[in-house]
């Protein structure tokens, strides 16, 4: 029996893993949210979606009770946690020489991080427009539709990444192989570099941001910075596609009435992801002698607010 974990159980991990759960795969939850697991193990996954709310009954485990071998780990943890479940999976002997793992974590970079552990051919890469709730401990607020793209971390296509595009789509994932999910990645992050800092520094929702008549002419440096560090990676990224991109979020009919993740986790006394955003295009700046003060700003501001926690 083909054997999946979804190694981060929070949010979207719940989200992505009930799907697959639902489509009649053996799915296992991982997380180090003791409530959480608890939760899940004794009613079940508490789904609400649109018209109705059910329990969907899982198998929830810390990774030190990982000690099943998976054949297809998909990693959801919040970026500065993935090097620790990722020790703590080996350290379990739930990773085999032929696992599949599939990174759906926001941010930049991880390949690079997923590269020392494993060989470019284990390793795939996906971006997500799916969006999901943590209501509490084993309960889901699922809405909306979304789409993911996929591709293994070297550009090249294998039985794997059809396998895997095959699970995501009979869980109704509406997922797709990418000939290009570097640039999606990037794109993704573009805005949320842009809406996570400046809506959490400012404490305002996404609507509330673009209410400021001079809401572009603060943004357009910010992903000019990561237009022009992209170029020097090898990633090809449009500025004004990108403006739109950030700018198409604004109206209350997409994501204008909604705080960004980073705003939720800063707010709620947890770390950010800031350090694989803005961070990491500060990062690879002056590893590429590239200036990205607006980027490096950010970043320090949002540390020094993560400080007030």
């Amino acid at each position: 029996m083909y054997k999946i974990a979804i190694a981060g159980a929070g949010a979207m991990g719940g989200r992505i893993g009930s799907q697959i759960k639902e489509a009649n795969y053996d799915v296992t939850l991982i997380d180090n949210w003791s409530e959480h697991i608890d939760s899940i193990n004794k009613q079940g996954l508490k789904i609400q979606r649109e018209n109705n709310t059910y329990y969907l009954p899982m198998k929830a485990v810390y990774p030190s009770q990982s000690n099943t071998q998976y054949d297809l780990i998909i990693i959801l943890t919040k970026a500065m946690q993935s090097r620790e479940m990722i020790k703590s999976l080996y350290d379990a002997n739930a990773i085999k020489d032929t696992t599949a793992i599939v990174s759906l974590m926001n941010g930049i970079g991880h390949d690079e991080m997923l590269s020392e552990f494993f060989p470019k051919e284990q390793i795939f890469l996906a971006v997500t427009m799916w969006t999901a709730n943590l209501l509490g401990p084993g309960q889901l607020l699922l809405e909306g539709e979304g789409a993911i793209e996929l591709q293994r971390a070297d550009g090249e296509s294998d039985f794997k990444t059809e396998e895997i595009n095959k699970v995501f789509n009979k869980a109704n994932l509406n997922s797709t192989i990418s000939d290009n999910v570097f640039k999606s990645i990037w794109t993704k992050a573009t805005v949320n570099s842009v809406l996570n800092p400046l809506c959490s520094i400012l404490n305002k929702k996404i609507g509330e941001l673009a209410e400021y008549n001079q809401t572009r002419n603060m943004i357009m440096p910010i992903i000019k910075e990561i237009v022009e560090v992209g170029k020097a990676k090898q990633i090809s990224l449009s500025f004004d596609r990108l403006l739109q991109k950030v700018e198409s979020t604004f109206p209350e009919s997409e994501q204008g009435l909604h705080y960004p993740s980073m705003h939720q986790d800063l707010y709620n006394g947890r770390l950010t992801e800031i350090d694989y955003l803005n961070g990491k295009i500060s990062n690879y700046g002056d590893e590429l002698n590239i200036e990205t003060p607006n980027n490096k700003l950010l970043t320090h501001l949002i540390h020094q607010l993560e400080m007030n926690n």
